[in-house]
């Protein structure tokens, strides 16, 4: 087994280390967030993520895990020991959308002095294309005198986790292996073979590597942006959306539209918005971003016809987490939606009862409308009653707008057009169109 140095230890890197722990491998583990390495040592998670918490309890008691702050002691010698480094740092977007590496120019300041020869590094972060090699395998070679696949090795090998679902992913999902030579891939699937030994390999280069991520969540974007234009199209047309897709994907081999509902998340839309920005021919990719976050717009468009104006109103957002049944609140579509309210002048609330700090009930007492965001189990359970009880006032002051067609009995649902049925018993009142395309006069008489 290999003596491993996890750098970061949020949602993908801490799953990755005691999966890696479980195999049989000495691991390091080193995050700026004290909070965090803190709550490693004690044995807790700092978040939310199936499977993991009895791993933890495990790995927390064995000399073969050990948390670390950079400022600890031993940091530079468990870079010096390390064969494998695997950097799972986080690449927010800016303003301008692209992404920010701060903490990998701040990491590699830290660690390149102390690196040993035949060391390899595996980047998991989501990344522009061709930043493993023109950042992180030139900024080593440089600053060593190394040469790439000989003295050292980096491949660029991404995460497709699904939030709370990470631990079971690592077990069974596909591994991508971007390496830009032989040794560097035979290396890296090493590592992860380590993880299962029938596990499937991909071996691309670096750079296609890169792609294939950025390339996979911007389809997934795309066609839930799509999902979600079809839901307006449908109000349009006083359609169900939830009737048509029923219609055009029951057993139907190549259906498959998904349901509509607010989407994005910390890969969907950051990475979506990387390819968006980097090449001139990512015009669906910059459409996808506008559907989905139009949504936002959706939502205070409707708030303001149905209660006449927004101001002095008291509007609670049901969900900050971006989603269900987790609390991983990075890049919602929540605060956005609360941005817009605030500045008509709404008085907004925001309850998850998974989000320590925006947990506590109370908050959607004397609410004029509630919006739910996140689909959570918790809020699925809760019926017509139980909702008006929260909000302490008759149901007929409070409206209600349902984005995930969990409440049956909301005001709204976004996607569901009119609650008439629109059924045509030739009754002669209904403008036919004649063979010219032209519009028929009325008919009269039955």
């Amino acid at each position: 087994m290999a003596s491993l140095l996890c750098v970061g230890v949020g949602h993908v890197g801490l799953p990755l280390s005691l999966k890696l722990w479980q195999a049989g491998h000495d691991v390091a583990l080193v995050d700026i967030d004290i909070s965090k390495i803190e709550s490693l040592r004690q044995g807790v998670m700092p978040f939310l993520e199936d499977g993991s918490d009895e791993l933890l309890a495990l790995a927390a008691g064995s000399e073969r895990f050990r948390p670390l702050t950079y400022g600890d002691e031993r940091f530079p010698d468990q870079v010096a020991q390390a064969e494998y480094v695997v950097m799972t740092l986080g690449t927010p977007l800016g303003t301008d959308y692209t992404f920010r590496y701060d903490q990998y120019f701040d990491v590699l300041e830290r660690m390149v002095p102390h690196l040993s020869e035949g060391v390899t590094l595996i980047v998991r972060s989501t990344v522009a294309p061709h930043f493993t090699h023109n950042v992180v395998t030139s900024r080593i070679a440089a600053q060593r005198d190394w040469v790439p696949g000989v003295d050292f090795h980096v491949s660029f090998c991404p995460e497709r986790l699904v939030q709370g679902e990470a631990m079971r992913g690592i077990e069974e999902l596909p591994e991508i292996i971007g390496a830009d030579d032989r040794e560097t891939a035979r290396k890296a699937e090493r590592l992860f073979r380590s993880l299962g030994a029938e596990k499937r390999i991909h071996h691309v280069s670096t750079v296609e590597a890169e792609l294939a991520k950025l390339f996979l969540n911007t389809f997934r974007y795309t066609l839930f942006g799509l999902a979600n234009e079809f839901a307006i199209i449908a109000e349009q047309h006083d359609a169900d959306i939830f009737r048509v897709l029923e219609a055009a994907n029951g057993g139907y081999p190549r259906g498959g539209i998904p349901r509509p509902g607010p989407s994005r998340g910390p890969c969907l839309g950051k990475d979506t918005a990387t390819l968006a920005f980097s090449s001139s021919a990512s015009m669906i990719a910059h459409a996808a971003i506008k559907t989905n976050e139009n949504i936002v717009l959706h939502v205070a468009h409707e708030l303001r016809a149905a209660l006449g104006s927004l101001a002095r109103r008291k509007v609670t957002v049901f969900g900050l987490a971006f989603k269900a049944d987790t609390d991983d609140v990075r890049d919602n579509l929540t605060l956005p939606l609360v941005n817009v309210l605030d500045r008509e002048g709404a008085v907004t609330g925001l309850y998850d009862p998974l989000v320590a700090g925006h947990d506590n009930s109370e908050v959607v007492r004397g609410s004029d409308a509630v919006v739910v965001m996140t689909p959570h189990s918790a809020f699925r359970s809760l019926g017509e009653n139980d909702l008006v009880g929260l909000c302490g006032r008759d149901r007929r002051e409070v409206y209600v707008f349902d984005l995930w067609n969990i409440w049956p009995w909301a005001d709204r649902i976004f996607g569901r057009g009119s609650e008439e049925e629109h059924e045509d018993i030739g009754n002669g009142r209904v403008r036919l169109a004649d063979a010219r395309g032209h519009a028929a006069p009325a008919r009269t008489g039955s």
